[in-house]
């Protein structure tokens, strides 16, 4: 996937014009009457910004390219209502759908000329404006001055979250090209999700009330279940028993089901599916990463998920206590039922982390979270009309997903456990909420509870920062097993090491040319005498200088890189006299050479250039091949020489890779 990135970009940096046509085809059909309902502009303006962002073309033919779409396209739109008029309504698609028309024709009488400026912001009726405006006779002129103004603001807008973004890859790519897949796969999987949810929400919505009509008339097809579906449904039935019910059907019938899927999917091609998911997940794990999903992780823990569930309790309590019993409910089965289908069902984890059951069915934190803001959700937006629930609705869907992708990829859960406990958190909230509609009690105010849940969330969120992270960073860590070498092995070259730096796309760039024996303080100590510098890192109280563009290299913070999902553990810094910069870099691995005892590092000895990113964020790029420069080569050279003793306990021994260093 990255090599496929990277000839994208290096395709559209040699064929920019095929770029900015596509982004002028594409303005011009956003614009397009009917046609611009059908095609993704948001999406591919977004790409198109991206590309500008990586540096891989240039800002202002791209805009200038779809302002000219833009314009074109409202004008066509124009010309079009005002050639045919009243007889626009008889053509496909509004002669089937007449009211895609009357959209536009309401939203024009509301805010007449100024509805063509608006308008091309908005979703419903961008499309339809400039076809409405023509039919209504509005002055060309007039038309003309708003669409030229809204298209170039509406440019701007478009391609600005791309830049934003493709410039962030840029400059994540710099410390870890891991991370940005990682970036990508997160973004486009929620945006797939919130788009299938949105859909499937919406076109099942208004026929929700014959669905579960339906099954309840199933259900009371049987004695025992219909027992159950009165009690849920009918508001005379007390719904206490038909839940318990329910709840205890839920356990069981998970438990089997998991049991009998497991037992006939063994030895077929879908039961490598968890293994393949946690795999490539693995291989993407990056500090930064780490850092951010083990924050995410930690709303799903019980102690902050405890936290919400007593505070929106007590909210309800004096606010709707009926509700509040069913919040109790909702509660109990997102704490009880995990653990009893752990106990039940018994699938080890990929992972044991300490302080956790040895048993991943379900995850717990993904059917908590599923369970209490998913039922949040249903009960505060029991009043609302449809299109201001859904919002509700996704808020709790990404907040589920983003704890369960947390959980896949600490590697601590397979994806089948966190499937399983998003699919049961939804159906007994499925559970309660008819139970919830069906019955008399007293609507929970939701300004209380949005502010409970605020305080919840700030001082979660700063007790995780202040007195957790680090150590549960520390707790989540792969696992890494220290194995021994003997050092004659290592000094004959007999010893199978990386050749080059693990991040997908640092092998032509960073080469690991350099291999150290010992302690990184006693090498630090040495080189200082030739001119090494520990570097200044990239930091919280350094970041804004990047956002300097007059500042020299020696003044920016060195950024960190990524080897085997691990930062470097030191990097010295020599300042050279046509203002680039030697780096010296050593990782950890998981070696150990006796006798001694000594750890063995990898490092790689490379230039870094300051570059520029927009004209707005100066940087220093490892970018320039560490084998060409001739300072390079003398600075390989000079290094040499401290590798001409074998190591020992109180001293460190480099080695000294490549044909160019006279080894």
């Amino acid at each position: 996937m990255a090599d496929w990135l990277q000839q994208i970009i290096a395709w559209v940096g040699a064929h920019p014009h095929w770029t900015g046509f596509a982004v002028f085809l594409v303005a011009l059909a956003e614009s397009l009457a009917v046609v611009g309902i059908l095609v993704p502009g948001v999406v591919m303006m977004f790409a198109a910004g991206a590309l500008i962002g990586a540096g891989a073309v240039g800002f202002w033919p791209l805009y200038w390219l779809a302002v000219l779409g833009a314009v074109l396209g409202d004008g066509l739109s124009f010309w079009l209502g005002h050639h045919f008029r009243d007889r626009v309504g008889g053509f496909w698609p509004f002669s089937r759908h007449p009211d895609k028309l009357q959209v536009g024709v309401d939203f024009f009488a509301r805010y007449g000329g100024k509805s063509v400026a608006f308008g091309r912001f908005f979703g419903p009726v961008r499309a339809v404006i400039p076809l409405v405006a023509g039919m209504l006779s509005m002055p060309p002129w007039r038309f003309f001055v708003a669409n030229l103004l809204s298209a170039l603001v509406w440019a701007g807008a478009y391609l600005a979250p791309g830049i934003v973004f493709g410039a962030s890859l840029e400059l994540a790519s710099e410390v870890a090209f891991r991370l940005v897949l990682l970036v990508l796969l997160v973004v486009v999987g929620l945006w797939l999700i919130g788009w299938l949810g949105h859909r499937i929400f919406f076109r099942f919505q208004p026929a929700a009330s014959r669905i579960v009509q339906w099954l309840l008339d199933w259900g009371e097809r049987s004695a025992w279940t219909g027992r159950m579906a009165s009690a849920l449904a009918d508001p005379a039935h007390p719904e206490a028993r038909g839940l318990a019910a329910f709840a205890g059907l839920l356990v069981v019938a998970t438990a089997l089901f998991s049991v009998t899927l497991t037992l006939t999917l063994e030895g077929t091609p879908l039961a490598g599916v968890d293994q393949a998911v946690n795999g490539a997940l693995a291989s993407l794990r990056t500090p930064a990463a780490d850092a951010v999903m083990v924050f995410i992780t930690a709303i799903g823990d019980g102690w902050w998920m405890g936290g919400v569930a007593l505070c929106v309790f007590v909210v309800l309590l004096f606010s709707a206590r009926r509700a509040a019993w069913y919040w109790l409910a909702a509660v109990a089965f997102a704490f009880v039922v995990p653990g009893l289908l752990k106990y039940l069902v018994q699938v080890p984890r990929p992972h044991v982390v300490e302080g956790m059951f040895p048993w991943g069915f379900p995850s717990a934190h993904a059917l908590r979270v599923t369970v209490l803001f998913g039922f949040l959700a249903v009960m505060v937006g029991s009043e609302l009309r449809a299109g201001l629930r859904w919002p509700l609705y996704w808020a709790a869907l990404l907040l589920a997903v983003l704890v369960g992708f947390s959980r896949l990829y600490l590697g601590v859960h397979w994806l089948s456990d966190v499937a399983g406990g998003v699919l049961l958190g939804v159906l007994w909230i499925a559970a309660l909420g008819i139970a919830y509609r069906h019955h008399p009690h007293g609507y929970p105010p939701p300004m209380p509870i949005v502010i409970a849940l605020v305080l919840v969330g700030v001082s979660g969120a700063l007790f995780q920062a202040s007195e957790r992270q680090s150590t549960e960073v520390a707790r989540y860590a792969p696992p890494r097993e220290i194995r021994d070498a003997a050092s004659k092995d290592w000094l004959s070259g007999r010893l199978s090491l990386p050749s080059e730096r693990d991040d997908l796309t640092a092998s032509m760039s960073q080469p690991l040319n350099i291999q150290y024996a010992g302690d990184p303080a006693w090498l630090a100590t040495v080189l200082a005498k030739d001119g090494w510098q520990p570097a200044e890192r990239l930091g919280w109280g350094n970041a804004l200088r990047l956002l300097s563009s007059s500042l020299p290299l020696a003044e920016l913070p060195v950024l960190p890189q990524v080897h085997d999902g691990r930062h470097e553990r030191l990097i010295l810094v020599k300042d050279l006299s046509d203002g680039n910069r030697l780096t010296l870099r050593l990782w950890p691995t998981d070696i150990r050479l006796m006798p001694g005892e000594l750890p063995l590092w990898l490092g790689n000895l490379g230039l870094i250039e300051r570059r520029m990113l927009l004209d707005f964020v100066a940087y220093p790029s490892a970018s320039i091949p560490p084998t060409g420069p001739e300072a390079l080569r003398d600075e390989l050279r000079a290094l040499a020489k401290h590798s001409e003793k074998p190591p020992s306990p109180s001293d460190g021994l480099l080695r000294i890779l490549g044909s160019d260093t006279g080894m």
